[in-house]
């Protein structure tokens, strides 16, 4: 056999073996798949036979979970619970199990209820427990008007009270009474906590009936009734009837002495003989309590209260703090510690440690926000307390001292009181108007000049808490006049207040806007003429003269015999120059409107206003004949007028004017020998005019000096200034040298170191030049350098017209250098 045979017989062997292990593996799977199949079948028959949990047992297992006390496991399955309950039994089940024992573990934490040793919880608890009482009696579980329905109601009302809403709290606790069958004295007890703690005549009358039920009712304990008694008697004294209380407590006076309320019978003994104005035998029966007094609680307390009002009320305030302070000591961060603090605040207050009592009220309000039902104190006996404060304060004009006490009541102003909000705006105004009184006088009595830098700081400092509190006080009544709800006189009072204030401050946008409202809302209103006019002026003092020319003309229009309608007219005038283009013929035609009306006479203010104006109008115009005639007219008629020195600097600058405008036709006339009668007549107009200028340049300084010690405002004094160097140039205009030279040297005097010293000085040497003596003229040149080189570069540069010191050098240089002398 060839190798070739051997290797095919070989290779087909091997394809056999190959097959039939193929054919063997295929019989092997569906074995495979069988042994499966049975071993199903075989689990499946020795499977445990359990039963699927039903509602009921799942209940079961909640209700242990809360027996014992395993909270968080308890809220977790009630959680799964709750989404797996079907129908409105099984829901309301689990719901009110949930409140109940949310409530269970509150109560094992003092977290819920009422009385000192209740601490807070996050407000999700109390929220949680009123959600599932709701729930489950809107699931009829329990019947909410069953007596079954009394305790849900009573939980609710502990929550309600817990999250701070002490009225729907009692109105689900009288729900709770009302579903009650049987008498529970506790039920009262709890309704008569939550009343006292709201204060209030009806609350008290609620008290009193639920105490004498507890009282009447004969299977109400001795104890019980001992406390109903006892309160009742404080609900007698908080109600007035002290002499009712007192006789109760006198003929229970043996019966209780050596009971647990003997302390408290004696306490509510000195309190009614207190209240009944007998404090004399009050302080005796309560200092003799304290003094035998172990234990430094409640009552220890509330007696020294009792004590310190007794000595507060009869101006015995160093021993009223005393006592303050025992009760502060006695009952650190509980009720009648915010009592004792509020005494403490009043008593610094009557000593005036105002810093002291703006501390302790503060304090007093903080621990109110975390205390805010106490039978200790109320926001409204701290609110009281400082409304008298402030009203008392106020009286003194010692509104800056009332601004803080204000402040602290408007914090506590849950109720959003409208008198107070508007008590508080009138505080800002009026501590607004006192600091710029307070700068009026400042102003007066240091001139500009001589002014510090300390003294410009204070006064810089001044103006800004003016205008912060007149800007405040301008919020303020826009508050007031939101709160104002249905009282419209003090709506509109609001508006035009804030309006004014914001005027007073110098803010135009918030003048402008403020001013609008009073327009748009209160036309028809005895004051809104006032209002158009004061919306004008706002327009005119922001620049924008069209708008206040369109408010100034309507007013005119609508209202022109109002007394704001004439007030307008120079402010009118005003704008049409100073709009661009100017209308000036517009402005002269208006105030010439005034002087020619017929139903206005010349003591009329606007009359005498039109014809300062028209005058300096004229002159603005250099309509210089006709400003002299008119302001002369004004000066002579008016001498009591307070801008009378301005007035006459214009017609002595009118005056001078006319006289130096003549001097291009004299300089005409002087080369014509025809011309000879017509250059004297002119030369002697000239010398009249300029004659005629320095008398009302002395007019003018006179005027000014005249007035109070700095009393001339900055106009005033610029003013003077100028009349002092213009009536000496007048005279050397008319070539009277010597006398010019004798009048620049009174400006020197009066304004040395000072610029103007420096340019009466010069006019001095031009003078001496004129006379032609020469040493003198380079000895008042030798003295203005003086004084340049003794000016401060401040003092120079404060007058914005004046030249710089580089300026002044150069010019003496000059002058030096032309041999003048």
């Amino acid at each position: 056999m060839t190798k070739k045979q051997t290797s095919t017989e070989a290779t087909s062997q091997q394809q056999k073996l190959t097959l039939r292990e193929a054919l063997s593996t295929l019989w092997q799977i569906p074995l495979f798949i069988m042994s499966l199949v049975m071993l199903g079948v075989v689990l499946w028959h020795i499977r445990p036979h359990t039963e699927p949990v039903t509602f009921e047992q799942q209940y079961q297992q909640l209700v242990s979970l809360s027996e014992k006390d395993a909270f968080q496991a308890f809220y977790q399955q009630a959680d799964l619970l709750r989404k797996s309950a079907r129908g409105d039994e099984q829901v309301g089940l689990v719901h009110g199990l949930a409140a109940r024992t949310r409530m269970k573990e509150l109560l094992q934490r003092r977290e819920i209820g009422l009385g000192t040793s209740v601490k807070k919880s996050v407000p999700a608890n109390y929220e949680a427990i009123i959600q599932d009482y709701k729930k489950a009696l809107q699931c009829n579980m329990p019947d909410p008007n069953s007596p079954a329905g009394a305790g849900p109601y009573r939980d609710i009302a502990l929550a309600k009270w817990a999250l701070g809403k002490p009225q729907q709290a009692i109105e689900c606790l009288e729900q709770a009474l009302d579903r009650q069958e049987e008498y529970d004295a506790s039920m009262h007890e709890l309704m008569v906590r939550m009343l006292l703690n709201q204060r209030g005549e009806d609350v008290l009358h609620k008290a009193e009936t639920h105490l004498d039920v507890i009282l009447a009712e004969e299977t109400s304990t001795t104890d019980q009734k001992a406390w109903a008694f006892v309160r009742k008697q404080e609900v007698l004294i908080a109600q007035g009837r002290e002499t009712e209380a007192l006789k109760a407590l006198e003929e229970a006076k043996g019966t209780l002495s050596e009971s647990k309320y003997g302390e408290e019978v004696e306490f509510l003994r000195g309190r009614a003989l207190h209240r009944s104005g007998r404090a004399d035998e009050a302080e005796l029966v309560l200092r003799d309590l304290l003094e035998k007094m172990n234990d430094r609680g409640d009552i220890y307390a509330q007696t020294a209260l009792e004590l310190a009002r007794i000595n507060y009320e009869q101006d015995r305030d160093w021993e009223a703090r005393r006592f303050y302070q025992l009760a502060a000591e006695s009952q650190l961060g509980k009720d009648w510690y915010i009592a004792a603090k509020l005494g403490l605040a009043e008593c610094a207050a009557l000593q005036q440690r105002y810093d002291e009592a703006v501390s302790l009220y503060q304090e007093t309000t903080e621990l109110l926000e975390g205390k805010p039902f106490n039978r200790a104190v109320d926001v409204a006996r701290v609110q009281q307390s400082l409304e008298a404060l402030t009203t008392s304060l106020g009286t003194l004009k010692q509104y800056t001292t009332a601004l803080p006490f204000i402040e602290i009541e408007q914090k506590i102003d849950s109720q959003k009181d409208v008198l107070s909000a508007e008590r508080f705006a009138q505080m800002h105004a009026r501590v607004a108007q006192q600091l710029l009184e307070e700068l009026e006088q400042n102003r007066r009595e240091i001139s500009e000049p001589s002014e510090t830098p300390e003294e410009k700081a204070w006064r810089q400092q001044r103006q800004e808490m003016v205008t912060a509190h007149f800007e405040q006080a301008g919020r303020q009544y826009q508050r007031v006049a939101k709160l104002a709800v249905g009282n419209d006189d003090l709506y509109g009072w609001s508006l035009w207040q804030a309006a004014m204030c914001f005027d007073k401050a110098g803010n135009v946008d918030e003048s402008i806007a403020a001013w609008r409202r009073v327009y748009e809302e209160r036309r028809g209103d005895t004051l809104w003429p006032t209002g158009v006019f004061r919306l004008a002026q706002a327009y005119q003092a922001n620049g924008q003269y069209d708008e206040a020319i369109r408010y100034y003309e309507e007013l005119r229009s609508t209202h022109p015999r109002h007394t704001s309608a004439f007030e307008g007219i120079v402010p009118l005038a005003r704008c049409y120059l100073l709009r661009k283009p100017s209308e000036k013929e517009k402005a002269k035609a208006l105030l010439q409107g005034i002087l020619y009306d017929r139903t206005l006479t010349p003591d009329a203010p606007y009359f005498r206003q039109a014809m300062f104006a028209l005058g300096e109008l004229h002159y603005e115009m250099h309509d210089y004949p006709a400003a002299i005639n008119v302001l002369t007219e004004a000066i002579d008629r008016y001498g009591d007028d307070p801008m009378l020195g301005k007035s006459m600097f214009l017609v002595a600058d009118s005056y001078r004017h006319s006289g130096l405008g003549l001097d291009a036709a004299l300089e005409n006339l002087a080369s014509d020998p025809t011309a000879t009668v017509i250059y004297e007549k002119q030369s002697d107009l000239r010398r009249q005019h300029l004659e005629h200028a320095r008398e009302y340049f002395d007019r003018a300084i006179k005027f000014y000096e005249q007035l109070p010690e700095k009393q001339p405002d900055e106009l005033g004094r610029l003013y003077l200034r100028n009349s002092y160097l213009s009536r000496a140039d007048c005279l050397f205009d008319l070539g009277q040298y010597q006398e010019a030279v004798r009048l620049y040297e009174l400006a020197v005097l009066r304004y040395q170191l000072t610029p103007t010293a420096l340019t009466a000085l010069m006019q001095v040497m031009n003078c001496q030049i004129k006379l032609d003596k020469p040493a003198a003229a380079r000895a008042a040149s030798e003295r203005a350098r003086w004084q340049l080189r003794k000016m401060s570069d401040e003092v120079l540069e404060q007058d914005a017209g004046s030249p710089r010191r580089e300026e002044w050098e150069r010019w003496f240089s000059w002058v030096e250098q032309a041999g003048m002398w």
